[in-house]
């Protein structure tokens, strides 16, 4: 039997020498070489022109223009299949490392970012983080308000519901955490970061019910901020009581829990009672004489045992106003009804 006559490869020799054809044979079945049968470039010989020597030359490929258009729409498909499929990978992934809830954030149980009271959907994707409770509700937060939260204590609590994270979420935000690190990303909150008149508002009352956290009182946000302008009234109105009746405080006492409360430029108590109450106010007037005024019981100190004589006035008055504090702290409300 007659040996095949030998065919050659249809590529160039190499992208450096593009003008020479490649000198190796083609493989069975095929139109390139071994070296080539990825790339695939086709070799044109130029050929100069009869009618005029100074005219443009003339290529004439070694692939017909139907199978140069079937070896690029080959590699198209191969390169969206791989595009695609890393793309499932790494979806599958970051949603393993950050939670279900990081490209859909419309499936967590909370429609509000604890420390903006923006939507959930406003986290920046690269900050989301979600986790699933010993309900099984899907709760969603910004990384870097979790990772403030664990600068008041070693254990973290949902800010809704004050249920302790389990160590393997923590772990899992800690992990995250370093990443962004390594990624040059702030795992907090900067000055730098631009907040709005009403996201700083909100930041300040987080700070608040933080610091009572950090002191031992699990409180829930949502008690101070679904307060309606009477229930604020009554607030200031017990805490006003406390502070100089029921309590049977002496002025050293006083001056020891809030130093400079009787103090000409800050006092505690700005107005008696019987000034502001019943007139027309706006409800943000209110929380924000209320949320000033829990802020100096809590900071006015460094002790942290006096902070912790503060709060415990702030969260009686807070349980004799609020149906649900009240619930949870029923001791609170028995002391001084």
């Amino acid at each position: 039997m007659e040996k095949s006559a030998r065919r050659q490869c249809i590529s160039i020799k190499s992208k450096k020498h593009p003008e020479l054809r490649c000198p190796n044979t083609a493989r069975e079945e095929s139109d390139w070489c071994s070296n080539h049968k990825k790339s695939q470039i086709p070799f044109t010989q130029n050929i100069p022109s009869e009618s005029c020597s100074n005219a443009a030359p003339r290529y004439r490929p070694l692939v017909s223009k139907e199978q140069n258009e079937v070896g690029l729409w080959q590699k198209e498909s191969m390169v969206k299949r791989i595009q695609t499929w890393w793309k499932w990978v790494g979806r599958r992934k970051l949603r393993k490392e950050l939670g279900p809830a990081t490209f859909v954030p419309t499936l967590a149980h909370n429609d509000k970012d604890i420390s903006t009271y923006d939507s959930v959907e406003t986290i920046p994707k690269i900050y989301r983080f979600s986790y699933i409770d010993s309900k099984h509700h899907l709760w969603l937060f910004d990384l870097r308000c979790l990772m403030n939260l664990l600068q008041y204590g070693s254990e973290l609590k949902n800010p809704f519901t004050q249920e302790i994270l389990e160590k393997e979420t923590v772990g899992r935000l800690q992990r995250r955490a370093e990443q962004l690190r390594n990624m040059g990303k702030p795992c907090l909150y900067t000055d730098e970061d631009e907040l709005t008149p009403e996201q700083q508002w909100n930041q300040k009352v987080l700070d608040v019910f933080l610091k009572l956290t950090s002191l031992g009182y699990s409180v829930n946000v949502q008690w101070f901020e679904s307060l309606t302008i009477r229930g604020h009234e009554m607030f200031y109105t017990k805490l006003f009581e406390l502070w100089n009746v029921r309590l049977q405080l002496t002025e050293e006492e006083k001056e020891k829990i809030v130093p400079g409360f009787h103090s000409g430029r800050h006092p505690l108590f700005r107005w008696h009672p019987s000034r502001i109450v019943g007139r027309i106010l706006e409800i943000r007037w209110w929380r924000k004489q209320n949320i000033q005024l829990m802020r100096n019981f809590l900071t006015r100190t460094d002790d942290k045992e006096t902070q912790s004589c503060g709060a415990l006035y702030l969260l009686t008055a807070l349980a004799n106003v609020h149906p649900r504090c009240g619930e949870c702290f029923p001791w609170l409300v028995e002391d001084i009804d």
